[in-house]
């Protein structure tokens, strides 16, 4: 691959494909200006805020589907209507709202991982196995203790996945929505570098999101999963 690459990038021109050498460089140069702790640390603390107002918003909907079939009716028809909106739609109704702020790409980040999240905890409580619930009433468990000892085990793995899948989509949405309006982020940067025409650096800033996925998928949500697998 990284032959194939260097091959093409000769064909083509640095303009257009970078080799890997100059991305090395790029990313060797970032860290030693601490450029990349800045961007990655904006481009996170937006996502946290926004994915982490989607997953409790989507935990509250869990319940909700949970305490009522209407209420699970109802949300699973604000889901459909959800996932069926398109990422420009938001980004464009974040930039009236909020202007050229934060809070466009939290905004943006929020409504799009939001149906995700909130999808696979509706479907994790549809699936709860309704024998143990039986037998919750057969032992005469509380609705209060059939939630914690039944449906939250059952519904954890669920709620994970979604988790998983939605900051990988959280941390695509906020850097194409940080194109727009902000002074920091892995959006922001990457724009700057295709207006100067340093397409090494969009490479480099592609890496880093790569890099960031990778170590959030190892370091916190397979590391959760092994620990929520234990506890159940």
């Amino acid at each position: 691959m990284l032959a194939a690459w260097a091959a093409l990038s000769f064909r083509y021109g640095a303009y257009v494909l970078p080799s890997p050498l100059a991305v090395l460089r790029g990313f060797v140069e970032i860290l030693a200006s601490g450029e990349i702790w800045r961007h990655t640390a904006a481009s996170l603390y937006r996502i946290a805020v926004g994915f982490g107002g989607a997953v409790a918003v989507a935990m509250l909907l869990g319940l909700a589907a949970f305490l009522s079939r209407s209420a699970r009716d109802v949300v699973h028809d604000v889901l459909s209507v959800l996932n069926s909106t398109s990422v420009f739609v938001w980004i464009v109704i974040s930039i009236i709202w909020f202007g050229l702020s934060n809070w466009a790409p939290i905004f943006t980040t929020f409504m799009i991982t939001l149906p995700v999240v909130a999808s696979n905890i509706v479907e994790g409580i549809a699936n709860v196995d309704r024998r143990l619930l039986e037998m919750g009433d057969v032992y005469r468990l509380s609705g209060r203790e059939k939630f914690r000892s039944i449906v939250v085990p059952s519904t954890l793995p669920y709620l994970i996945a979604g988790m998983k899948v939605g900051f990988g989509l959280a941390l695509k949405v906020s850097v194409v929505a940080e194109i727009f309006g902000v002074t920091s982020g892995i959006g922001y940067i990457m724009n700057y570098s295709r207006e100067i025409l340093a397409t090494q650096m969009v490479f480099v800033w592609a890496l880093v999101m790569i890099l960031v996925m990778m170590a959030t998928d190892t370091i916190v949500f397979d590391a959760l999963s092994r620990r929520v697998a234990r506890w159940r």
